[in-house]
């Protein structure tokens, strides 16, 4: 901030210094004749007429310097506008964002939902209001179990679990995590073996 103060004080110099004013180019170009006046009084006419000559065509250029002395500043100062415009917008928006930012959100999180959507709208109905208490899922002894023998042994299982996540909302950990009670016998064998093949480490 100290730089940009710094960088708009040395511009307002630059301005004053460049602008040239037509009372002091009439000022200069006095000077200038006054200066050959002596000298053209003691010339002949020729010389003196070749000296106005050189004054006037010094003086056509003294005022064509100013002028486009006198555009490049207004050209600098109309920079200076558009930077000092855009460097507020700047200021806005980090001001904004400073403003909007909650100190208890990790900068790098964004929210989970926009305008006119609830939360339970984006979570899993288990994390949402239809949460069921544990005392309501069913005990380990009402489920289905799989043996594993039988040819369609596994599709009653299959079906039980699905209606066990459909009602009462139970997310897949908590199911796998009740595989090894539910699966008996030769299920139970490949179950262990599974999590072994896995990197599950074997307690037996």
């Amino acid at each position: 901030m100290n730089d940009l103060k710094k960088n708009d004080k040395q511009s307002a110099e630059m301005h004053k210094s460049v602008i040239i004013t037509p009372e002091l180019l009439t000022n200069t170009c006095d000077r200038i004749e006054s200066k050959y006046q002596v000298q053209n009084d003691e010339m002949e006419d020729t010389s003196i007429s070749n000296i106005n000559d050189q004054l006037k065509i010094l003086k056509d250029h003294i005022l064509e310097i100013a002028e486009n002395t006198n555009l490049f500043a207004i050209h600098l100062a109309t920079s200076d506008s558009e930077r000092q415009k855009l460097r507020n917008k700047i200021i806005a928006n980090v001001e904004q964002i400073h403003k909007n930012y909650e100190p208890h959100m990790p900068r790098h999180s964004t929210p989970l939902t926009e305008e006119g959507t609830s939360v339970n709208e984006v979570l899993p109905p288990f994390l949402g209001e239809n949460v069921i208490s544990a005392k309501d899922i069913p005990k380990l002894e009402e489920l289905t179990t799989f043996s594993g023998k039988g040819e369609y042994n596994h599709i009653e299982f299959s079906r039980s679990i699905d209606m066990l996540q459909e009602d009462f909302h139970i997310p897949d950990e908590i199911i796998v995590g009740k595989l090894h009670a539910l699966f008996t016998r030769t299920a139970k064998k490949w179950y262990y073996k599974m999590r072994i093949d896995h990197g599950k480490h074997d307690w037996s």
